[in-house]
């Protein structure tokens, strides 16, 4: 099985293997180490594909679906960028109106619900021209939001409260007129310093975990550009696959993260 984007020889097995040695845990591996069995004495823990066993199941389908995350995040009132459901099926009815009014004459971004790593994520001119590509593609539910030319992009992996790691999305490519900062699609890491700007990026990631209750989420957080700082999404899984293929250093960094994760897992 596989629920997210295929890496070709993922590191995250090779890593958990590694500190399950060394920690005495039990392990077994599944469907080609998709599936990762924990085991310390008579209590078992999962790692599916970058979904570690740390979360309430809820809390976690808040942290998946886009439009449920911002819902949580604009309630609690965090700066977060706006999402907006629209759903391909047929017999649903598209709030086309709601849409008009929230994004009216402006261009707009459009992505799966629930993609990661920058699946089909496109720009349109206007949400009428998105709703087209909706209306015809294979892909259930969408979400809109409005178009900004982001001038930068954060991550902050946070669990319990603690930042494990924070960084820069640098050197953004392009799809189009969009940019992207995915480090899939060629962004480069680099690790954030004590400073201003990660205690400012801290502040409003510990508020995004205690509103959505989540113990562990990558928190992707965007500079718009009249310099605001809003929350872009919120992951609740934890690939590290592309930063640790940045140096040794990255690689040594992330299986120290795998490990208090997990150690997390059975706490």
């Amino acid at each position: 099985m596989q629920n997210g984007p295929y890496i070709a020889e993922r590191l995250l097995p090779e890593l958990v293997a590694t500190y399950c040695t060394h920690a005495g845990l039990g392990l077994q591996a599944f469907s080609d180490d998709w599936v990762l069995r924990i085991t310390k004495g008579e209590v078992t823990r999962w790692v599916v594909g970058a979904k570690f066993d740390v979360n309430g199941a809820a809390a976690g389908e808040v942290a998946q679906d886009k439009v449920a995350a911002y819902a949580a995040l604009s309630a609690a009132g965090i700066a977060a960028m706006s999402h907006f459901l629209v759903r391909s099926l047929p017999h649903e009815l598209i709030h086309v109106q709601e849409l008009h009014h929230e994004l009216h004459n402006m261009a707009v971004v459009a992505k799966p619900l629930q993609g990661t790593a920058g699946r089909d994520v496109t720009k349109f001119h206007s949400a009428d021209e998105a709703l087209q590509m909706i209306r015809s593609s294979g892909e259930p539910a969408w979400a809109l939001s409005p178009y900004h030319d982001l001038q930068a992009e954060y991550r902050l992996i946070m669990l319990d409260g603690t930042v494990l790691l924070a960084y820069e999305k640098t050197q953004a490519t392009f799809r189009g007129e969009l940019k992207l900062f995915n480090l899939s699609h060629g962004a480069v890491a680099v690790d954030l310093q004590p400073g201003t700007l990660l205690d400012e990026l801290r502040a409003i990631a510990e508020r995004v975990m205690r509103a959505t209750a989540l113990r562990l989420a990558a928190v992707d957080i965007v500079r718009l550009p009249d310099g605001t700082l809003v929350v872009l999404e919120v992951n609740d899984g934890i690939s590290m696959e592309h930063y640790a293929r940045q140096s040794a250093e990255n690689k040594a960094r992330a299986a120290k993260i795998y490990e208090a994760i997990i150690a997390a897992m059975f706490s």
